[in-house]
């Protein structure tokens, strides 16, 4: 799944301008929160620091390069993510209590907004969980982590979900 790591200052105008005409809507600045259009899902890392998924892979040379041409080197910075980070998709009525193994952070909290975005430790992994359910639908998240780390992550979920009954 193709990923940008944009940076730069959400107090700059010119900036903001520029993103949201290439990525065709706002960048969020509220925490914790993303926003999705057809062809981008842009998270809020930081107040100066965006992760945009690109929904349409046949739009991640346009947009990237736009971004790169567009603003300004000595105040932003776009790297691309694509090879970096893998995307575990996982969805399920117990999937709050399976990940409360792992994680110490209370997930019906910081997950209560239906464009909420978190980042946390999975027992000592960093990852960025992305909700992308419905309040009134099954929850499914994405859990985003460092490449390398995404085996471990995977065999501790299919562990911990043995002692559920399905």
């Amino acid at each position: 799944v193709p990923k940008i790591n944009l940076r730069g200052q959400s107090n700059d105008k010119n900036f903001m301008v520029s993103v949201s005409k290439i990525l065709n809507t706002l960048l969020p600045t509220e925490p914790n929160i993303s926003i999705i259009n057809d062809d981008t899902k842009v998270m809020w890392l930081s107040p100066n620091e965006w992760l945009v998924q690109i929904l349409k892979k046949n739009k991640f040379k346009e947009i990237f390069t736009n971004l790169q041409s567009t603003l300004n080197p000595e105040n932003t910075a776009v790297t691309d993510l694509t090879e970096n980070r893998t995307i575990l998709n996982i969805s399920g009525h117990n999937l709050y209590t399976l990940l409360a193994k792992f994680m110490v952070i209370d997930l019906d909290q910081n997950l209560r907004k239906e464009a909420a975005v978190i980042q946390s430790l999975f027992i000592k992994v960093p990852v960025l969980i992305v909700r992308n359910h419905k309040n009134n639908e099954k929850p499914n998240i994405d859990i985003h982590t460092n490449r390398s780390h995404t085996s471990y992550l995977y065999n501790l979920l299919v562990d911990g979900t043995q002692n559920f009954n399905f």
